[in-house]
């Protein structure tokens, strides 16, 4: 079939071992069998993930993305012949054989009928094929002078010739995920050639050159199809060339109208083998059986965690004991091929599965997400390669959870956390706001029609926008300076001076437009920007800005990450893409492992309170953390969040600490807010009455009017209501406070009250029962009723 994109792993095997061995990559049991007595090979059609099993007169196929496999195969009858390649057209209607070097067969698995097409010229020979998606043609033959394009007609019995992209051709990978054919040429083959076949119609690349190393002054060498693989990472597409000599892999990364380097990785062994899972980069080196993980979006030149062993998990336990019946050895010794790791048969085929063509099986390489976060030190960068796994969202979520909890717990310090921090809220901002950036409630600070302020103990309260700034989410110098680290690392809060006066100066603001770390995601200009027609169509999707500069370092100072500035990337399509990550696979409903500021105040927050290692101080500091680095975001800190800041500052009696806060608006007016600091101003009179004050300006009528009531003063209470025109409060509660003191003047003077102001009083009930407790409470000088 053509040289499909696979890597073939070095010779001999290593049995599983114990299992309590720990591995960051490993295989699930049981594999995907295929064993046909009499079949003419295992292929791998990568367009339709299909495991296919030619016989002399039938193909088996099954599907590869199903675990547990499934146990029965779909089978399409062919004609006896020699078979050198098998593959699907993409809506599995059409088989297509490849018969001999210059000859296709077509099987309609409709009707059964078939037809055959040869290369047009006599000449060549066919390498061969793959079916696309592109509307400029259904099927490629690769031949040795280059493509050969053709189309279905109408009845699907026959092709027609479209057009021949003329090259010289010694060998071709390609992948159907990416749609990307590269053409080699050259005496050493190192000159390669692309052709994209996107939803837009057919995109050239320029040819370019890889670099290889001599072993020998006198010798060149010759580059081989296993020596390139196509891979696509982060919806980018990459050429990853081996350097057996040089031990080391190139990358390049496609663009429209250029091929960039992007660097080098170290190898440590001429026998590797390269696979993608969940757009992280895994090198096998397999002599030493150990697998190397490298995230490109962080410090490339550096493995994510330290090389461990593949293993095989989940197959049941190989037994030493002697076997009688010849059925239980037969399955005995299967049962050794399947826990063989890195066998001589094994061929890892993009992008994450791996096919062991002498026993008939496929195995599918999956992360051990808790490996990988027991081994890695440090938490910000481990938190950031969490935040970006899309396969296992939900695993992700716990340990980034789990891992902001012990950070926290072990008093690391702020600067840490604050690091740690930064990546969660970045990865949330940049997941979950709206596509035009602007809309969401997530993101936008609480805002009030009629800004109000009031001044009570020293204390200024304002329920709008800022003065001198727009209404938005910022940071004042009560955010900048209340959380510092002494020498010894310990936590303390500082006080801000001046808030009111130098609260509304621009220098003292977190700009929530700062850039995104290295590590925090995808760069502006590398989001793939994907539509509804690109998810229906599946194809490529190419910008049309030419590059302008290209940054060559692997791993510069000012980014850390692979990146190429104002250039036109060609991307892979959003079908064709299983791992689609940041904002255009949330975008497409594709699970995050996104971790919401409500999330942060329950499951960490709220939950490290609940221990006793951890100060109120410390705990306190570390929110304050958390809300600049929300503000830096412009994702809103939810009330809740605040309201519980004020209750541990509460709980230690820092109440001065607390009214500066409020001063300062890290701690911002909310029903929430102005709720706890009345709970909490119980024995503290200014915190109380700084809590109602704060209802009155949020418009909080009914709690605030409750409050009164509770402090016995009625008559405010009935002057709040008439001069703010409250309809919200029910006249009842008035009487029934009256009543409840035994008071004849104040129950008079409720009574009064809602008969003046009140429409309809006289017809409702409470009218009735409270004139009669009235009457009998109090009479007028002459003995009448009142």
């Amino acid at each position: 079939m053509g040289k499909t994109q696979a890597s073939t792993s070095a010779q001999g095997g290593a049995v599983l071992g114990g299992s309590g061995a720990t591995s960051h990559v490993y295989i699930q049991y049981p594999p995907l069998r295929c064993d046909i007595p009499g079949a003419a090979g295992v292929m791998y059609d990568d367009g339709n993930k299909l495991l296919l099993v030619p016989a002399p007169s039938k193909v088996y196929s099954w599907p590869a993305n199903q675990h547990p496999p499934p146990e029965t195969p779909g089978v399409t009858n062919i004609k006896e012949g020699p078979i050198l390649g098998v593959r699907f057209s993409l809506d599995c209607k059409i088989l297509a054989v490849q018969r001999t070097n210059r000859e296709i067969e077509f099987i309609n698995r409709e009707n059964g009928t078939g037809f055959s097409q040869q290369c047009k010229s006599g000449t060549d020979r066919i390498f061969g094929f793959f079916w696309t998606d592109c509307p400029s043609c259904d099927i490629v033959f690769v031949t040795t002078s280059g493509l050969e394009l053709y189309a279905l007609h109408q009845g699907r019995n026959s092709l027609k010739f479209l057009d021949i992209k003329k090259a010289n051709v010694s060998w071709y990978v390609y992948t159907h995920e990416s749609r990307l054919v590269l053409l080699a040429s050259g005496m050493q083959c190192k000159t390669l050639a692309g052709y994209q076949f996107a939803a837009g119609g057919i995109i050239r690349l320029p040819k370019y050159d890889v670099m290889m190393a001599k072993a020998d002054a006198n010798r060149k060498p010759v580059l081989a199809p296993e020596d390139i693989r196509i891979a696509t990472m982060y919806g980018r597409l990459y050429c990853l060339q081996v350097d057996r000599v040089a031990l080391c892999i190139h990358m390049y990364r496609f663009y429209r109208d250029a091929v960039v380097p992007q660097g080098s990785l170290p190898i440590y062994s001429p026998h590797v083998a390269i696979s993608v899972v969940d757009n992280v980069l895994l090198i096998h080196q397999t002599d030493s059986k150990v697998v190397l993980l490298y995230d490109i979006l962080s410090d490339t030149k550096v493995p994510t965690s330290a090389p461990l062993p593949l293993l095989l998990r989940g197959g049941p336990l190989s037994s030493d004991s002697s076997i009688r019946s010849t059925e239980k050895d037969k399955k005995r010794v299967l049962m050794n091929r399947e826990a063989t790791i890195y066998g001589d048969g094994w061929v890892f085929v993009n992008p994450d599965f791996v096919l062991d063509h002498l026993h008939g099986l496929l195995w599918r390489l999956r992360l051990d997400l808790e490996a990988v976060a027991a081994s890695t030190s440090n938490l910000p960068v481990l938190l950031a390669f969490l935040q970006r796994r899309r396969h296992e969202a939900a695993k992700a979520k716990e340990l980034s959870l789990m891992v902001m909890r012990s950070m926290i717990l072990e008093r690391r310090p702020l600067t840490v956390i604050g690091t740690a921090m930064d990546v969660l809220t970045s990865s949330y901002a940049q997941g979950a706001r709206p596509p035009n950036g602007t809309g969401g409630s997530s993101f936008q600070p609480t805002q009030f029609t009629k800004p109000l302020a009031s001044t009570i103990a020293g204390i200024t309260l304002s329920a709008g926008p800022r003065a001198g700034g727009p209404s938005s989410l910022t940071a004042t110098p009560g955010v900048q300076s209340a959380v510092v680290m002494s020498s010894s690392g310990a936590a303390s809060l500082r006080l801000p001076q001046d808030t009111e006066d130098s609260g509304d100066s621009e220098d003292d603001q977190v700009q929530a437009s700062a850039p995104l770390r290295p590590e925090q995601g995808l760069a502006t200009e590398d989001v793939l920007e994907c539509t509804s027609d690109q998810g229906i169509t599946g194809s490529p999707e190419i910008e049309e800005e030419s590059p302008t500069s290209v940054s060559h370092d692997l791993s510069s100072e000012s980014s850390g990450r692979l990146e190429v500035q104002n250039s036109s990337s060609m991307e892979p399509s959003v079908s064709s893409s299983p791992s689609l990550s940041g904002l255009q696979g949330i975008r497409m409903g594709i699970a995050a492992p996104l971790i919401s500021p409500e999330e942060m105040q329950r499951r960490v927050f709220m939950s490290v309170e609940e221990e006793t290692v951890v100060d109120t101080i410390f705990l306190v500091s570390v929110i304050v953390e958390y809300m600049r680095s929300a503000a830096r975001e412009h994702v809103r800190v939810p009330p809740g969040l605040q309201a519980f800041v004020v209750k541990l500052l509460a709980r230690d009696e820092r109440f001065n600490e607390l009214h500066q806060f409020i001063a300062g608006k890290l701690v911002e007016p909310s029903r929430a807010v102005a709720l706890q600091l009345v709970e909490v101003g119980t024995h503290h009179t200014p915190t109380r009455k700084l809590g109602m004050e704060m209802l009155r300006l949020l418009h909080a009528h009914s709690d605030y009017v409750k409050l009164l009531l509770q402090d016995g003063r009625m008559l405010e209470g009935l002057r709040y209501i008439r001069r703010n025109k409250v309809d919200s409060v029910p006249p009842v509660m008035f009487l029934q406070a009256a009543a409840s003191v035994n008071d004849a003047q104040k129950l008079a003077a409720v009574f009064r009250f809602c008969l003046d102001f009140i429409p309809g009083f006289q017809q409702t009930p409470d009218f009735i029962t409270y004139s009669s407790r009235l009457n009998q409470q109090c009479t007028v000088g002459d003995g009448d009723t009142w």
